[in-house]
């Protein structure tokens, strides 16, 4: 860190052999602060972190104990049903879907695709990326009724949840409709990178991320670098 190399700095560190990691935790803190993380996860966030003198070496491994991370295979035959609130931006995930899928793909909404997978003349040689209706986020019956699409057997269900949201409302949607694998939109709204962490580290394994039309891996390091920049 060149701030560290300065002469009063430089001092200070000599004489309190702690401020380094004092300075690093203060780093952390301010960047989630920032990016207003929900409460808990910051909470365990820093203490994953305390003691440590390097900021983004330690936010990277506090984020790994709580990510999981997962790319779609593409070239599986499997289809893939998109799962979220009205205006996540689900269609522009199903047309990125199909441009990175380099093979003929289909897109269609869930109706008319779970029942061509129910009658068995779903194409096979397709893939499949279909598309639910979107809900109210706010609608408890409406999650309920959407989150038994993320038990299907025969399809990859997928949820769709927009950076630009508030985190604690995303990490609770993520959670109530059981989403085990999640791509995230809505990067290039949003400063903010609160509802990303929050969405990322809630058990849901994070497939991609829309940035600019394009499905993008993100992984510990990358989302640690964005927070910190």
């Amino acid at each position: 860190m060149a701030a560290l190399s300065q002469t009063r700095d430089s001092a200070t560190l000599l004489a309190f052999p702690g401020a380094a990691q004092n300075l690093s935790s203060g780093i952390i803190a301010a960047a989630l602060r920032r990016h207003r993380l929900p409460e808990l996860l910051t909470a365990q966030l820093l203490r994953a972190v305390a003691g440590a003198t390097d900021p983004h070496t330690a936010l990277t491994r506090a984020l790994s104990a709580r990510m999981g991370v997962q790319p779609l295979d593409l070239s599986a035959s499997r289809p893939i049903l998109l799962i979220g609130a009205a205006g996540v931006g689900k269609s522009a995930v199903a047309a990125a879907i199909a441009r990175a899928a380099r093979r003929e793909s289909v897109l269609m909404p869930a109706p008319e695709g779970l029942a061509q997978l129910r009658a068995g003349t779903l194409p096979r040689e397709k893939l499949a990326v279909m598309e639910a209706e979107g809900f109210h986020p706010l609608n408890p019956k409406a999650r309920g009724a959407f989150a038994a699409l993320s038990d299907i057997d025969g399809v990859e269900a997928v949820g769709v949840v927009c950076a630009a949201g508030d985190a604690e409302d995303t990490a609770e949607m993520v959670s109530s409709l059981r989403f085990r694998r999640l791509i995230v939109t809505g990067l290039d709204r949003t400063r903010r990178l609160g509802a990303l962490a929050a969405a990322a580290t809630a058990k849901a394994r994070l497939a991609h991320v829309l940035k600019d039309g394009v499905l993008e891996n993100l992984y510990p390091d990358d989302l640690a670098a964005s927070l910190l920049a």
